[in-house]
């Protein structure tokens, strides 16, 4: 009997993570298995593009301190979300092409992520069947659904349930002597991939468990208290450890101009309102007319960021066990300790005391409280896991009952939000003073943004016509009805948005009820709940954030980007891609970053202008030219992009004009939904060549102490054209991103500029006709852009190079540290073994 139960055991732990693997490819499907790649948002604007420079530079066997392809070139290991460090992007980016790289990663780490949530459920102990509903649960939640376009979501956030498992093995006093030092590496780790939000949550989420297990530990508080210090103290281990990540971050972090005010804090947060979405995923989220009413202004939030859902069932489930803990009270009342703690942080600014704690070390780096539902959705899984098994093993008296109560709960929550909103629509209807109103002006007034619209403004737009053809487009991207001839108006089209936001849900509860009879035939029951949650969530990824295309070079999807893959790598463009264009090897001058150092906004506003006339076209190609900037890209255009190509074209100054249909980049750019309407089919693409454009130039000054004016002198546009009117083009060479040399003949003192943005880490050296080598500053001139002074007359050689120091000492600080961790491990093992020789029993 006892070989047969261990038999089952290891079956039962082999065939829930086996079952999971299945479900969560099904989940992503077609993207992974079915050949397809996910394209379209930050995907393709913002992501793409960074992994092929890190894919490329781990071939060519060294470290991207420098993306020259950013824009004006920055800190590309600093701004960290390349996460250069990170081990997984190694084999992805540096063995595939980033297509099937960035797929294969993203297919990887939710398998990772789901059975780390199986093994943590384990852990804290949940059974094999629990364990499988908390790993589905986890890795198909609405948190993993909205960030999709986020391979940051995926990487980081697949290591919180890993990193949960080892930490509460340390403070049940059942993990071994080695479990600190993998906690460690594995906090490290969830580091490295550079978005470090996520990280901070689970660090957070760690010390409020430690801090449960002391007060649940009671009688044996003080061994709780010491294994509660272990964990901290691995908390503080994990900064070094990282240092090579986070000492670059921090220099460009305290660099970068970000307003980091309130307003910046506490935008995309979880509202109450919108906490209805743990039973009604749907509402408020398929129709886009619903986005100014309910998500931007007045609630500062969007439905890209807030969708915390882990299924109708788990959150049930989660629910019961909160209420009826059981045999396990105490991890199921540290979770809930962990959860409230967690949905508490997700409200932002709706909880007292934001102000304050929003201003913490930490909790003042990150925007998007929302983002704590991260916290919030594992703390549920694993709970339901633990709410299945005390069904399966009639712990739970009633369940029947418990089912019926969650519904009927349910469906209240729910008729009370819809009902709100239809309260205060109907009060706004008319003109006059209203007591409703009234309230709700009383209620929106303690709201903290002290400019938005009025209570009547915010439902005002609910009756006005949506015209927007993206609004449009979404609207029946999601099959939700014809547009009436008078246009979209959410107060008209509320009933149907209604059935198809709610449809399922009700659908959903009617099954939970059908399943009640069968509350006494509890594997049945248990059998029910799971294939329900199955087809919950397999429901829920239908309502994926972005596209699929076929696993191919984008290169080769796109005209637009094949036409800038035959130029020149590095070639600057002016374009509406973002990021982008970094994939066909050039440098989007208009490109996104998080961390930033804004650089030339009126120069680059002006030379991302649509002409009125060929003069207008010539200005503006003037801009372009100072911009180091070749190639230009306008569109999607429906009529009217013949005009505008011959009002550039009559200027005598572009080598090459071409109009482009490219359906595949309209629909990464705006949408599939927008890509398939007749406006986002007639839109074209015009391909501007105005020939090589010089990234270095010379300018002659009276001497060299004049030179210091050119640090002053103001960034309007005119005034940096007409300084480089009277400038020669000098030829830059680029050995790699990090080195760059130029030559110049001088008559006399002046000033190299190099149209590229001054950072500290640049370093500079001023090689006479002898080659006689003395170093020289690097000065910030002309709005952000470096410069070098020549003294005089002569032949002149200048080499700029990127020192990277915070780069090359975090190295140290890292090597150091994980040094010490390696010596560490091996001490553990031999004392273990030494252990085991004195008692072989232990």
């Amino acid at each position: 009997m006892v070989g047969k139960g261990m038999i089952g055991s290891r079956m039962a732990g082999v065939v829930g993570p086996a079952l999971l693997c299945a479900l969560m490819l099904g989940w992503l499907w077609p993207i992974g298995l079915g050949g397809a790649m996910p394209v379209g948002g930050d995907v393709t604007q913002f992501q793409m593009g960074l992994m092929s420079v890190l894919g490329e530079a781990i071939r060519a066997g060294r470290l991207p301190f420098w993306n020259d392809r950013w824009g004006f070139g920055f800190p590309g290991l600093a701004e960290s979300q390349m996460g250069v460090y990170y081990p997984p992007h190694w084999l992805c980016f540096g063995l595939l092409p980033v297509e099937a790289g960035y797929t294969a990663s993203m297919v990887l780490h939710l398998l990772w992520g789901a059975i780390g949530a199986y093994w943590a459920a384990r852990r804290f102990g949940v059974s094999s069947r629990g364990a499988t509903l908390a790993g589905g649960a986890w890795g198909a939640s609405g948190f993993f659904l909205i960030h999709l376009p986020h391979l940051w979501a995926f990487c980081v956030g697949s290591w919180t349930p890993w990193i949960w498992g080892l930490a509460w093995s340390i403070l049940s006093g059942r993990g071994g002597r080695g479990t600190p030092w993998l906690l460690a590496a594995a906090l490290t780790v969830q580091i490295l991939p550079g978005h470090f939000q996520l990280a901070f949550c689970t660090q957070v989420s760690l010390g409020v468990m430690a801090l449960g297990a002391i007060v649940r530990g009671r009688g044996e508080r003080r061994a709780v208290a010491r294994r509660s210090a272990v964990v901290l103290l691995v908390l503080l281990a994990v900064l070094p450890m990282a240092a090579c990540q986070l000492l670059p971050t921090a220099r460009l972090a305290r660099l970068a101009e970000t307003q980091r005010d309130f307003e910046y804090l506490s935008g995309f947060a979880a509202t109450p309102l919108h906490l209805v979405n743990l039973v009604a995923p749907d509402l408020f989220h398929r129709s886009p007319l619903w986005r100014p009413v309910v998500w931007d202004p007045p609630f500062h939030t969007s439905p890209e960021e807030l969708r915390l859902y882990v299924g109708l069932v788990p959150a049930f489930l989660a629910l019961m066990v909160l209420v009826k803990p059981g045999s396990h009270a105490g991890a199921i009342r540290v979770l809930g300790l962990v959860l409230a703690v967690g949905l508490f942080l997700s409200l932002g600014p709706y909880v007292p005391g934001f102000r304050i704690f929003s201003q913490w070390p930490g909790f003042s780096f990150f925007r998007a409280p929302a983002r704590w539902g991260m916290i919030v959705s594992l703390a549920l899984a694993i709970l339901a896991g633990f709410g299945l098994d005390a069904i399966r093993e009639g712990r739970l008296v009633h369940p029947g009952r418990w089912l019926v109560g969650c519904v009927l709960g349910a469906v209240l929550w729910i008729g009370v939000v819809v009902g709100l909103f239809e309260l205060g629509l109907n009060a706004t209807e008319r003109p006059g003073p209203s007591v409703v109103v009234a309230l709700y002006e009383r209620v929106f007034a303690q709201f903290p943004w002290p400019n938005d619209p009025p209570v009547t403004e915010v439902f005002a737009r609910a009756r006005r016509p949506q015209a927007d053809v993206r609004v449009i487009a979404a609207q029946g991207r999601e099959k939700l009805g014809p547009v009436p001839t008078g246009g979209l108006r959410l107060d008209r089209e509320r009933g149907r948005i209604y059935r198809a936001e709610l449809g399922t849900t009700a659908a959903l509860l009617l099954a939970v009820v059908l399943l009640v009879p069968l509350a006494n035939r509890r594997r049945t029951l248990v059998a029910g709940l799971l294939l329900l949650t199955a087809v919950d969530l397999g429901l829920m990824a239908r309502r994926r954030s972005v596209d699929a295309a076929p696993i191919r070079p984008l290169t080769e999807q796109s005209l637009v980007l094949s036409r800038l893959a035959e130029l020149p790598q590095g070639t600057r463009s002016i374009d509406p891609m973002r990021n982008l264009t970094m994939v066909a090897g050039a440098a989007g001058v208009l490109s996104y970053r998080t961390l930033d150092l804004p650089i030339q906004a009126e120069l680059r506003g002006l030379a991302d202008a649509i002409p009125r006339s060929p003069e207008e076209a010539d200005a503006i190609l003037d801009a372009q030219r100072s911009l180091g900037a070749r190639v230009r890209v306008i569109g999607p255009i429906g009529p009217g992009i013949e005009v505008l190509r011959d009002r550039f074209t009559e200027t005598g100054r572009i080598e090459s004009a071409a109009i482009l249909d490219d359906p595949a980049l309209t629909a990464w750019l705006l949408g599939s939904g927008y890509a398939a309407t007749d406006e986002g089919k007639g839109g074209r693409y015009l391909f501007l060549d105005a020939g090589p454009a010089p990234r270095a130039w010379f300018l002659p000054t009276d001497g060299p102490e004049a030179i210091g004016r050119f640090r002053k002198e103001s960034t309007d546009a005119a005034s940096i054209l007409g300084q480089l009117e009277d400038a020669r083009p000098i030829e830059l060479r680029m050995r790699s991103p990090e080195h760059l040399e130029l030559s110049v003949a001088a008559e006399g003192p002046g000033l190299v500029l190099v149209t590229q943005l001054d950072y500290p880490e640049w370093a500079a050296s001023l090689i006479d006709a002898e080659g006689a080598a003395n170093p020289v500053p690097v000065d910030g001139v002309l709005g952000g852009w470096q410069g070098v002074a020549v003294p005089g007359p002569g032949s002149w050689t200048i080499r700029l190079t990127y020192e990277g120091r915070a780069e090359r000492w975090g190295l140290v600080v890292s090597s150091a540290a994980w040094a010490a961790w390696l010596v560490g491990v091996a001490v553990t093992l031999r004392r273990s073994r030494q252990r085991l020789r004195i008692d072989p029993t232990a």
